[in-house]
């Protein structure tokens, strides 16, 4: 089944994690719009959450907004809401964070999470 999520779609979902993982959405691979990656402990990054883009195969400049809210073997839910000109991502403390977005599609149809995580459902709506 393809799924697409297009502007002012909302994306709900929920995971369980063990240690560091990321959440992409993009076009593909090589133009990622959104890479949400909540660091553990892991290259040289403790407790932080690691925001990025990639764009023809280039990453993008991280950005780190604090705030990190994950802990490490327990479930939690991330809402993504996607707005034409960025995204508006509710954390599982409630706090949000608007990232850009630098590719400017209007439907993004790649979706992938990487890392030591189970993701126990995605719902968009």
């Amino acid at each position: 089944m393809k799924v697409s999520l297009k502007v002012q779609s909302l994306l709900c979902t929920s995971f369980f994690v063990l240690s560091s993982c990321s959440f992409n959405i993009g076009l593909n691979d090589q133009n990622i719009a959104l890479h949400l990656n909540p660091r553990f402990d892991v290259w040289g990054d403790k407790d932080t959450i690691v925001l990025n883009s990639v764009e023809n195969s280039k990453w993008k400049d991280e950005v780190q907004p604090g705030g990190f809210c994950f802990f490490r073997g327990e479930s939690f839910k991330i809402i993504i809401k996607f707005k034409c000109k960025g995204f508006s991502i509710t954390l599982p403390n409630g706090s949000r964070i608007t990232v850009p977005n630098c590719i400017y599609a209007n439907k993004y149809s790649y979706f992938r999470f990487d890392g030591d995580v189970s993701i126990s459902s995605v719902e968009i709506r």
